[in-house]
């Protein structure tokens, strides 16, 4: 598996003086092994004794039968159950073949957020056997506002839209995709606050909303437990590289934390 990434633009901050993140998680699909039954495996996944104190919501499939769900390709990896921690700022998703894990704002840095990922892996390895990871993606949510990051609007990000020559400094919604190497690529969505449809997503005074999704390609994987955790690394550094990108060098020299 090829894990180089994209080579950042410019010298990456470590982090902002007041970050722009309303959430970030990790995400992972998978094949059960062929004897596994899917709903003894997603029974499984929850009793993790770290999230016992979690509150248990059922999602909208969680009444659908197994059946039904493996048939549809829509609904195979769409999770079933959420569990949301006391303090409401963690949450984990589970279905039959997915397994995702979030952090919500305000958020508590990577050196914290890294561990929580890499014990859920390793959770999700020791209940699946044998399990054949088909997708990986790690993303983050921003929320870019004019008092504490200086983005009044799309203008005074590192980004030019023209139609007919014409600069574009209205409303937007922008999404593209890059390669990051042979196995992943890197989505990023910028839209301003009225494309964005998620209730609560956008806090108040939000200038311009930044979506950064680092995924595998079709075709990708793995049964490795190290390689998978290597991949969310790597991606990570993809992931800020993209961000950054957005900032102008002003920008980013002005708000980087010292």
């Amino acid at each position: 598996m090829g894990r180089t990434m994209a080579k950042a633009a410019r010298i990456v901050p470590a982090k902002l003086k007041t970050d722009a993140i309303v959430e970030a998680l990790v995400e992972l699909r998978f094949d059960l092994p062929s004897v596994g039954i899917p709903e003894i495996s997603f029974v499984r996944l929850a009793e993790n004794p770290a999230w016992k104190e979690y509150q248990q919501r059922m999602l909208p499939l969680f009444h659908l039968p197994a059946h039904v769900r493996m048939s549809d390709v829509n609904l195979r990896y769409q999770p079933a159950l959420e569990l949301v921690a006391p303090d409401t700022q963690r949450s984990v998703r589970i279905g039959p073949q997915v397994l995702s894990y979030h952090r919500l704002a305000p958020y508590v840095g990577w050196g914290k957020f890294r561990p929580e990922i890499n014990e859920t892996v390793v959770w999700l390895f020791t209940q699946i056997p044998e399990i054949n990871v088909r997708r990986l993606g790690l993303r983050y949510m921003n929320a870019l506002r004019a008092e504490a990051h200086q983005i009044k609007s799309v203008l005074d990000l590192n980004l030019e839209l023209k139609v007919a020559d014409k600069r574009i400094d209205g409303n937007v919604n922008v999404n593209f995709t890059e390669p990051v190497d042979n196995d992943s690529a890197c989505t990023v969505r910028i839209a301003t606050p009225e494309f964005i449809q998620v209730q609560g997503a956008v806090p108040p005074n939000t200038s311009v909303y930044v979506d950064v999704d680092v995924f595998t390609k079709d075709g990708f994987s793995t049964g490795s437990q190290e390689a998978v955790i290597a991949w969310i690394n790597d991606a990570h550094t993809a992931e800020k590289e993209n961000f950054f990108q957005l900032l102008t060098d002003q920008t980013i020299n002005e708000l980087k934390e010292r």
